[in-house]
């Protein structure tokens, strides 16, 4: 996967809406990829901050649901 394809796609990453498949595969960018992860991390950082413990619930749910 391509930084540009891997960037396009965290915010649905963190969102969890994306196939076990390109999940893996944007894991695997971001293991290798020092920029992509310091986009992945400051993405990470926004949502929380904005969303904090709503983000985390649904996050929580996504995940019993599935």
């Amino acid at each position: 996967m391509s930084c540009k394809d891997t960037i396009h796609l965290i915010c649905w990453y963190l969102e969890r809406k994306l196939s076990p498949s390109v999940e893996s595969e944007i894991e695997r960018h971001l293991g290798e990829c020092r920029d992509c992860h310091l986009v992945f991390e400051a993405a990470n950082t926004t949502l929380d901050r904005y969303f904090g413990s709503l983000r985390v619930h649904e996050t929580e749910t996504a995940r019993t649901a599935a």
